[in-house]
């Protein structure tokens, strides 16, 4: 339980779900596409998959996201978008 007044911080995919909507004062999203979301992911080691966001080993992940923001579209339910396209440069989009 969180005392009044306090921020709780939450990451992950998929949180613009409609049935957790109404659970966010306010919501980020982050737009990365998927040629620079894939390569950060494989970045992180061995075992995180190709860099190729076509590789198979990625199907699960893109077509996964690509249903997402077809049926909850993120961008439009967020309070802010920020193009994090670039670790060095993000930029707020609205």
């Amino acid at each position: 339980v969180a005392r009044a007044g306090s921020i709780l911080l939450f990451d992950g995919i998929f949180l613009h779900r409609p049935e957790l909507r109404e659970v966010w004062d306010v919501s980020v999203w982050l737009e990365v596409p998927f040629s620079v979301s894939v390569l950060r992911g494989a970045g992180r080691g061995p075992g995180y998959g190709s860099p190729d966001p076509e590789a198979d080993s990625n199907r699960r992940y893109v077509e996964g996201q690509k249903l997402y923001l077809t049926e909850c579209r993120p961008q439009a339910q967020a309070t802010f978008v920020v193009d994090n396209s670039s670790l060095d440069a993000p930029h707020l989009v609205s």
